[in-house]
């Protein structure tokens, strides 16, 4: 009498890194990030970076924390609507329910993080 062997499973693989512009879950950072802050003058656009703006070492998508950037110094919530992988750093886009949309063309808010790492 044979015994029932189960059949063999194949090897666990590593999942791919995420592709370029794709959205990732959870991210880990440096506790630094760089505040890219734009602004909509009716004929022109202006963005504005503030760096060494200080950041939680963990930042998945949906969570809220405050943040606080400038020479004279200025404080805001962060909600964070999405991560997206570009060139090696992580893009964390805001939420502004309370905002008019931008348009395809507009400069968008964000928060740089460089470098950071991507959690599975």
């Amino acid at each position: 009498m044979a015994l029932a062997t189960a059949p063999a499973s194949a090897p666990a693989q590593a999942s791919p890194a995420p592709a370029p512009g794709e959205s990732v879950s959870l991210v880990t950072t440096s506790g630094a990030a760089t505040f890219k802050l734009c602004r909509n003058w009716v004929f022109t656009h202006t963005c504005r970076e503030y760096g060494n703006v200080p950041v939680p070492a963990r930042i998945a998508a949906g969570d809220s924390f405050e943040i606080t950037f400038g020479s004279n110094p200025k404080t805001m919530w962060f909600r964070v609507k999405a991560v997206l992988l570009q060139d090696g750093r992580c893009l964390l886009i805001p939420k502004h329910e309370d905002m008019p949309a931008k348009g395809e063309d507009e400069p968008v808010d964000m928060l740089i993080v460089d470098p950071c790492r991507v959690l599975r």
